[in-house]
């Protein structure tokens, strides 16, 4: 029996991707093998995933589904008679893309309405957040199971991280995640501006992501606010490269700050926990329940009444390291919530 993971694309740094490699290892351990195929994959990730043509079945294997738009490979699947199990990761509201993609926003739109045809020729669904269970629910998936994420710090090989080794005298502030318009960096700009007026240009902020050539124009639009705010020197926009510079920007922040107003999980909220950074976040869609109890949530964006809020993070060293020793009690927590024995159940059922 093999166990296939399948997805519209894969692209290391990606969560969905880093969960189907993460899956992929722990199945690994328990004597499972399998691949990873996608609709998309791009030629340096060959190694870790396959273009959905080139799959070969036999009729015991297992198709695991991570579902979070539309593409072919729900239909591809969908012939077999092999078991079909769903992993959600939320679809985002189509409404964010459509003035920048409409090729888009009308897969997103199409893979909210696959959702009912999952509904009722798949066997098994889970969802990775209680955020995302709750619209399945509401979908009539009246057997779903919430299976969080598995994050895997391993993959930065580094030493134990201690908030003491950072320093917090000029404001580093950190945003990592796709360019895209439900991620708000237009926001996280919108804030740097307030900042500067206030505290004046002794400060950054680092927005780092992969940005779809398709949303080219977002891209172009956040370049010409930064240009027209007068915030070149403290505004940067850095494209994914790969898990070093990733590693080597979140050691060099010291706030990780997110404007974003639709997330089904967001990994890096706990990332920039894991590196020591307070996490200060908009509170919308599964955000809340990611930070748990830990972390600074905002309810409007005020930048007037938030800048002196973020402004006593690094003033106050005690409220500071309060504020870290929280996120990694959560951090801790959820770390020992994970497990792939909800999958390894449904499988063998």
């Amino acid at each position: 029996m093999n166990i296939h993971q399948f997805s519209a694309g894969f692209q290391l740094g990606d969560a969905i991707s880093q969960e189907m490699l993460e899956i992929k290892r722990l199945l690994a351990k328990e004597g499972y093998s399998g691949k990873i195929y996608a609709e998309n994959v791009l030629s340096s990730d060959r190694k870790f995933a396959e273009k959905i043509s080139k799959l070969n079945i036999k009729p015991n294997d297992v198709f695991v589904y991570h579902h979070s738009i539309h593409s072919k490979v729900l239909d591809f699947l969908l012939p077999f008679p092999n078991k079909k199990i769903l992993i959600y990761h939320n679809v985002t509201p189509e409404n964010f893309f459509e003035p920048y993609d409409l090729r888009f926003s009308y897969l997103l739109r199409k893979g909210r309405e696959d959702l009912e045809i999952i509904r009722d020729h798949f066997q098994h669904s889970f969802a990775v957040s209680n955020f995302n269970l709750s619209e399945l629910k509401q979908l009539g998936f009246k057997q779903a199971k919430l299976f969080p994420l598995h994050l895997n710090f391993q993959k930065w090989d580094h030493q134990h991280i201690e908030s003491k080794n950072k320093t917090f005298i000029f404001p580093s502030f950190l945003f990592v995640g796709r360019i895209a318009p439900n991620k708000c960096q237009d926001d996280l700009i919108r804030f740097a501006r307030t900042w500067k007026s206030i505290n004046g240009n002794q400060f950054s902020l680092r927005m780092l992501g992969f940005c779809n050539p398709d949303q080219q124009s977002y891209l172009d639009e956040l370049n010409f606010m930064i240009s027209q705010l007068d915030l070149q020197n403290e505004v940067k926009i850095i494209p994914y490269v790969d898990e070093t510079m990733v590693k080597k920007i979140y050691l060099e922040s010291n706030l990780f700050l997110s404007m974003s107003e639709h997330e089904g999980f967001c990994v890096p909220l706990m990332e920039a926990m894991h590196f020591q950074l307070p996490v200060v976040a908009f509170s919308a869609g599964a955000v809340p329940e990611t930070l748990g109890d830990s972390g600074l949530l905002f309810q409007n964006k005020d930048f007037e009444t938030l800048v002196p809020q973020i402004g006593e993070i690094f003033k106050d060293a005690e409220y500071r390291n309060t504020m870290i020793y929280h996120q990694n009690l959560h951090l801790n927590s959820y770390l020992k919530s994970t497990s792939i024995l909800p999958l390894l159940e449904v499988i063998k059922s």
